[in-house]
Parts: structure tokens; sequence; C-alpha cells
């Protein structure tokens, strides 16, 4: 992975609150599913990323929205179909994704958002060719940067104390993002658990997206 997919070093609040983003216990937890529940936990978390790409890429027509769309949906159609094996159709190259992401003449209010979709959709599509752990977790993190970020500058938080850092990590959306990653790990470590399941996941983060509903 280059050095401008790499996960965020936005800070993390680390006060007592409903939810939290720990990474090393979601790496456990994701570890204990099967290939294709990583995937679909994975796929959720790039779904809420979605319409900010949408967003970015909209006013001016810079990037290619309709690719970020399209690999999506693509994935979770392979995850909702019948077959015991999950047949993954002809996905877009991470390096193509790459060259999604904004650039510097291109930034908008949604760029940050917009570069946090472009990474998490490059960590999916790695997953689903390596089942490599590390890059779920990563698609994860990117969701939650993505919506930490967003709910910093609707309170105009910048530098941040640890009043601030409470604060942000309590706001409604960061807290709806990261009970919906908990909920999606409960549906998906149910014991009865099947592909049913996926569809429950995907309109659960249609309906959480990061910045709200387009």
């Amino acid at each position: 992975m280059g050095k401008e997919t790499e996960p965020t070093c936005r800070p993390v609040a680390e006060a007592a609150s409903s939810e939290n983003f720990d990474g090393q216990r979601l790496r456990t937890v994701l570890a204990t599913l099967e290939p294709w529940q990583r995937v679909a936990f994975a796929v959720s978390c790039v779904e809420v990323l979605v319409p900010s790409y949408v967003r970015f890429s909209e006013p001016d027509q810079v990037g290619d929205a309709h690719l970020v769309r399209a690999s999506v949906d693509a994935v979770w159609s392979a995850l909702a179909g019948h077959q015991p094996a999950v047949h993954y159709p002809e996905l877009p190259s991470p390096d193509a994704v790459k060259e999604l992401l904004p650039a510097e003449d291109d930034w908008n209010d949604w760029a940050p958002q917009a570069e946090d979709a472009v990474a998490s959709l490059v960590y999916l599509l790695e997953l689903v060719d390596s089942d490599d752990v590390t890059d779920a977790v990563y698609t994860a993190e990117r969701a939650y940067a993505a919506v930490d970020e967003f709910s910093a500058r609707e309170q105009d938080l910048e530098v941040l104390d640890a009043d601030d850092r409470e604060a942000l990590l309590g706001s409604p959306s960061v807290q709806d993002e990261l009970r919906r990653q908990a909920e999606a790990l409960t549906i998906l470590g149910d014991s009865a658990a099947d592909r049913s399941a996926v569809a429950e996941l995907r309109a659960a983060a249609r309906r959480n997206p990061v910045g709200g509903v387009l």
C-alpha cells in the first residue's frame, strides 16, 4: 500500500463512551469469521463512505463516482449469491482505484471523506484477493476516521484537548457508525448467520452514511 492510503492518525478519544474504536479487538473478532463474512463487514464500511465520494465528485465532475459505486455494488451482489462459494466478478485493481484519490486542485469540503472512501475501497479489493484480516480492520478504521473528521469540522474542533476528544467520540454521528460496526459483527458472529445477513448489513450501511443521507 502506498503512503497515501495508510490508516490516518486522527485523534482518537480514550474517554469512556458507549462505543470506542478498538482495532485490536476488531482484528480478533474478524479473525474468527469466515472469509465471506470478513468481506461483508468490510464492504459495509466502504458503503457508508460512497455518498461522501459522490458529494466530492459531482460538483466539478472529478474522480469517478460511478466506478466507486459499481465496484461496491459488485461485491455486494457477489456476496448475495446462492452458490456455496462466493465468486467475485472482475473488479478494478487497487492501483486503478488509487488514481481516484482527490488531487490538490480538486480539494473541496468532502475531499477528506472521499480520500477515506478511496482508501477503504482499496483495502476491500485487497481483502477480496488475499483475505488478510488487516485489510478488513483498515476499512473499518477509515469509516471511523471519516466520521470523526466530519464531526470535528461540524463542531469547529481543531486542536483537541481531552474534553474535546470526549465530546467528539460521544457525538451522535460517531457513535452511530461505531454502533453500526458493532451490530454488523454481532449479526455476522451469530452461529446461525448465513448469506441472508448480507441484505441486512447493506441496508444498515445505506441508512447511516457518513455525513447523512444524500
